[in-house]
């Protein structure tokens, strides 16, 4: 409920380009719901938190230690590309606990472009899109505005700046699509058999085990990036069955990878009762699939 009363406050993060980012931990809905339980049918709601066009990044993490790095690396990306960001997990992985060894220096940590000098613009057209920040105190006036603006910040309604400044914006998609593609967007788990299977979140360790106790050995596919989807990463799986796993009555996620990455998905095996996914019984049903 916290996160769905103030998706307003995302809108302005888009507009007024501040970074931030929100841990959503999913659980059955609509409204209360089952609080106490879990799900994954928010992620059509994460992808378009906020009214308007703007970037969102939405990535989920697999396991504890993944949502470690992966918070560090998203607070890096919301900062360097002064934009919303969502961490998206669900009550089954945010309430998990287990023991590992951390090495911090493996997380990347925020480093915003700063400006460094001369008559300050807040919202600079630059090549990328991405304008230096300057936070006081300064004698330069410094202006965040949640009305489009101009450059310096400026309330306008001037349509060629109104298109200006959402193509600027925008711009800034490019240039996160081109640093992912040098990161870890997708893991992939090889297998021999001709079916590949796709899950996100905690549902991936699910898969994961459930395969080892029925002895089967597909390609597993777990996509860490949801928003900007890393279609570069699943290009290979375009012309190949592909069965999709989720906690999701409408399959949000086989639409996502059907829309965006143009898969195909020959089947979804789908809970939604609010329990995470039992490994013997999803064994059971990837078999049947298998067939």
């Amino acid at each position: 409920g916290g996160f769905a009363l103030m998706t307003e406050g995302i809108s302005l993060a888009g507009i007024t380009e501040t970074p931030v980012l929100c841990v959503l931990s999913m659980r059955p809905g609509p409204a209360t719901g089952v609080p106490t339980y879990t799900e994954q049918a928010d992620l059509n709601f994460a992808l378009s938190a906020g009214h308007g066009d703007f970037l969102r990044i939405v990535a989920s993490p697999g396991t504890v230690e993944e949502a470690y790095f992966l918070t560090a690396e998203l607070l890096h990306l919301v900062w360097k590309y002064q934009t919303p960001g969502i961490l998206l997990t669900e009550k089954h992985l945010s309430e998990s606990s287990m023991t590992i060894d951390l090495n911090i220096d493996g997380a990347k940590w925020a480093e915003p472009k700063l400006h460094t000098g001369g008559d300050y613009k807040r919202y600079f057209d630059t090549d990328d899109g991405i304008s230096p920040m300057l936070f006081p105190p300064s004698k330069e006036i410094i202006k965040w505005n949640s009305y489009e603006h101009d450059e310096k910040g400026i309330t306008t309604e001037n349509a060629d700046i109104i298109t200006k400044m959402h193509n600027k914006r925008n711009k800034k998609l490019n240039a996160l699509i081109e640093y992912l593609k040098t990161q870890n967007t997708v893991n992939i788990v090889r297998g021999e058999q001709s079916t590949n299977i796709f899950a996100y979140g905690s549902s991936y360790m699910s898969v994961l085990e459930a395969l080892k106790h029925g002895g089967l050995n597909p390609t597993v596919v777990q996509p860490i990036y949801l928003s900007p989807l890393p279609v570069w990463e699943l290009e290979e799986f375009k012309n190949q069955d592909n069965i999709v796993i989720e906690q999701s009555i409408t399959g949000q996620f086989a639409s996502l990878l059907k829309e965006k990455a143009g898969l195909n998905i020959r089947s979804v095996i789908k809970r939604y009762d609010g329990r995470p996914f039992d490994p013997i019984e999803l064994s059971t049903k990837i078999k049947e699939e298998l067939k």
